[in-house]
């Protein structure tokens, strides 16, 4: 951006990506790595710098900020599986803090996150699972759970054949516990909460999804173990 409020925003994105075909029997399924780069330096926005309503008055003028990201994948579909590691470092980061009110960042916070997605299959039997792990430099202004778990395993299998397929099972998610974010239904924004963590339970959903022809027909209890097996709910 050369003129205007903005002057001086800028934004750089590159990356690289190839593949390789390492199976013999699979000669076409190819193993693909990628690296991607990504840094950014942005005037904060309006209404991150002025806001006045009936409960929250700022008038700030924050400097940019600087937001720089290094990324590295692996993906190898014929294995169903994906890996990614990545680092990110913040500078001047905008953020709201316990009473709802906007900060800027003095120090810069690091960011170091790599995940896992493995998926198997056992004739009608699916099993997928990802697994985050990531750590952040300052949980005032970026909290983070250090652990995230997605699983889904369910049965897929005809009832009608080529008429009518179906999948039961379940889909799971858990975190380490973290201060999740509370949010803030007058400005509209999530704020960092320092009061309460929330995490360290599963949370099941059971499902049924139906196939018909042209029909897709999709049914879902969420929450189904209301907090077990913990002694108190989340």
């Amino acid at each position: 951006t050369f003129a205007g409020a903005e002057a001086g925003d800028f934004e750089i994105d590159g990356g690289l990506k190839g593949n390789i075909y390492p199976f013999r029997r699979y000669r076409k399924s190819p193993l693909t790595l990628s690296a991607r780069v990504r840094t950014t330096l942005l005037t904060p926005d309006w209404y991150q710098q002025h806001m006045y309503t009936n409960h929250f008055r700022w008038d700030e003028k924050f400097a940019k900020a600087s937001d720089t990201r290094v990324n590295f994948t692996l993906d190898i579909p014929h294995w169903k599986l994906l890996a990614d590691i990545s680092y990110g470092l913040f500078a001047n980061t905008v953020y709201y803090d316990a009473t709802g009110n906007p900060r800027q960042s003095s120090a810069a916070v690091n960011l170091i996150s790599a995940s896992l997605m493995k998926n198997f299959k056992f004739g009608p039997v699916h099993l997928d699972n990802r697994v985050l792990v990531q750590y952040s430099s300052n949980h005032t202004v970026m909290p983070l759970p250090l652990l995230a778990l997605n699983l889904r395993w369910y049965v897929q299998f005809w009832v009608v054949k080529q008429v009518m397929e179906m999948q039961i099972g379940a889909n799971g998610t858990y975190t380490t516990k973290w201060l999740a974010p509370g949010y803030n239904p007058e400005v509209g924004v999530f704020y960092n909460q320092q009061s309460n963590y929330y995490g360290g339970c599963p949370y099941l959903d059971a499902f049924i999804n139906i196939q018909w022809k042209k029909a897709c027909i999709f049914l879902k209890v969420v929450n189904v173990n209301q907090g077990w097996p913990m002694k108190d709910r989340d």
